[in-house]
């Protein structure tokens, strides 16, 4: 039995630029073969928590800026997002 090949890494930085650079656009971030991490991906992406280690920041930044939702893949899980801009 072969096991599946790893999902290529998420350049977070790159994706929150494409993001930025198509406002209330949702695009794909990356697939994850574990609904949980998607998940919790997603969540971060949403409230501008970092994503990895503390020291890295976040590129989804500010806070609300950005929405997030996951969908189900046959190989796993999708997160999408998109820039939606400031908040008052």
């Amino acid at each position: 039995m072969s096991r599946r090949a790893k999902a290529p890494r998420v350049s977070h930085k790159a994706a929150a630029a494409r993001l930025r650079e198509h406002p209330n656009e949702w695009l794909p971030i990356g697939d994850y073969r574990s609904s949980t991490t998607a998940k919790d991906v997603a969540r971060r992406i949403s409230r501008g928590y970092p994503i990895g280690a503390v020291e890295y920041g976040t590129p989804y930044e500010p806070t609300g800026a950005y929405e997030s939702r996951t969908e189900l893949t046959e190989d796993g899980t999708r997160v999408h997002a998109r820039y939606i801009g400031e908040t008052p």
